[in-house]
């Protein structure tokens, strides 16, 4: 330590020192292309906060303009009530004409011109009702005697297979059917009711059922109907345990907590996989974006990804993909098991090519977004394998997949094909930056891309049609 560059340097200063090519001086790890050390205060602390900042900003402008292109969509009536749908239910539904009295639905006249019914979608009113990753856009059918005769899910933001299975379970599909605009917005409490969410997609059912009762209030003469207030369930209780704890064990590493860290391990993988299933994906964060973070209705889940995405913003501590995700234990433990003589070493060339995988998916689920693409984004990842009794057969697959080819490449999964711990490790910030690097360079591209995907999506849409 005794070289002319390191005199008068702290310990931590010169631990900062890269080591050089024999012959040359050492240069700090914040010094520009010409070797110059930057002053202390102005390299090591401003650019690299100035990096953090750009790609905090880079994610909420991309976030902002799917918000604002779906935003546009429902505004501009992108989906509306068509006489076919109606028809499932009246099948003499000749012509829907708009009601506008407060309850702003559809009269429903058969041929003859004669009122057979009525119709109201739960969107736009309800879109503040998000179930697991959004809203949920409900029909309701009522008959001449102004009775519901038959509810169905228009489009929902949630996981798809989710919504299948509420679509399919007919118990509590026809439940609302016999019940009148009037009794159904009476309802305060749904078990009270009768009306039981669907196991295995709670979140999506429950969701339907808020919509319909605060679309049919907010139909109410007179009424001035308001979304649900804020609602804390033992589930979001449990998420914010697992952050506490999370926290507790990735900054406090007293010897006697810390030994407790396997069965924290094991408890995350067990609550968070298989009874709760919130795990952080790309179908929710998207969901998010689009239709708005449920705050109010899933707090748990909203502090969970808070903490994924600020944590290691701030200080560099991967919280979420280290001491948090299911899938990451699975292949920790698997790491554990099999002898390292039986890994396979990836030549050089090849690591970029595995690390091209995330980033083309997460273009994939910026096509998906502002195009409309009849793709279910929970089966690119392995997360909503976890609740193994509506899993799709894509989330299985990739998830087998993954923890297979972690037997033989340590962390397969997630370091060669996690869209959503790609996000995460975008924001994290890292030591020793001075300048912006490859993944900012992405970032700005796919900012790019989302813009023109906004800007001229109407042209790209009526291409695709024709095509």
């Amino acid at each position: 330590m005794n070289h002319p560059a390191t005199r008068g340097l702290s310990l931590r200063d010169s631990l900062s020192i890269r080591v050089a090519p024999c012959g040359a001086a050492p240069t700090f790890a914040g010094a520009d292309s010409g070797g110059k050390l930057f002053r202390s205060g102005y390299g090591a602390g401003i650019v690299p906060a100035l990096l953090q900042f750009y790609r905090l900003a880079v994610l909420i402008a991309i976030a902002w303009l799917i918000r604002e292109h779906h935003l546009r969509l429902r505004i501009q009536g992108d989906r509306p009530i068509a006489v076919a749908e109606v028809r499932a239910f009246l099948p003499d539904t000749h012509r829907l004409a708009p009601d506008p009295s407060p309850k702003g639905g559809l009269f429903v006249f058969d041929k003859s011109g004669e009122e057979i019914g009525y119709a109201a979608r739960t969107m736009p009113q309800s879109r503040e009702i998000t179930g697991y990753s959004g809203p949920t856009d409900g029909l309701v059918v009522f008959g001449p005697d102004e009775k519901v005769v038959g509810v169905a899910i228009r489009h929902s933001y949630d996981t798809p297979s989710h919504v299948e299975d509420v679509k399919f379970d007919l118990l509590f599909m026809e439940n609302w059917n016999g019940r009148t605009w009037e009794e159904i917005a009476a309802i305060e409490d749904l078990g009270e009711a009768g009306i039981y969410a669907v196991s295995g997609a709670s979140r999506t059912s429950e969701c339907l059922a808020l919509s319909i009762g605060h679309r049919m209030r907010i139909g109410l003469p007179g009424e001035n109907a308001s979304a649900p207030g804020f609602r804390f369930r033992w589930q979001d209780g449990a998420l914010a345990g697992i952050v506490v704890l999370g926290g507790l064990f990735a900054f406090w590493k007293q010897p006697k907590f810390q030994r407790w860290r396997p069965w924290f391990h094991v408890a995350v993988f067990v609550v968070l996989g298989f009874v709760l299933g919130d795990l952080l994906a790309q179908s929710l964060l998207l969901g998010w974006a689009e239709s708005g973070i449920p705050w109010r209705t899933t707090p748990g889940v909203v502090l969970l990804g808070a903490a994924a995405f600020l944590v290691p913003w701030i200080s560099r501590v991967p919280l979420y993909c280290t001491w948090i995700c299911p899938h990451g234990h699975a292949q920790r433990w698997l790491m554990k098991v099999v002898p390292a003589r039986w890994t396979l070493k990836l030549h050089d060339a090849a690591k970029p090519l595995l690390k091209a995988i995330p980033v083309l998916l997460l273009l994939v689920v910026l096509l998906v977004s502002f195009l409309q693409l009849p793709l279910d984004l929970a089966g690119i990842e392995p997360f909503d394998a976890y609740l193994v009794k509506s899993a799709g057969l894509a989330t299985l697959c990739v998830a087998v997949a993954g923890l297979v080819l972690s037997l033989v490449i340590p962390m397969a999964y997630c370091k060669y094909g996690c869209p959503t711990g790609l996000l995460l490790a975008f924001v994290r910030r890292h030591s020793g930056e001075t300048r912006p690097g490859l993944r900012d360079l992405l970032a700005l591209g796919f900012l790019g891309i989302a813009f023109c995907l906004y800007r001229y999506h109407e042209p790209l849409t009526a291409w695709l049609t024709r095509a």
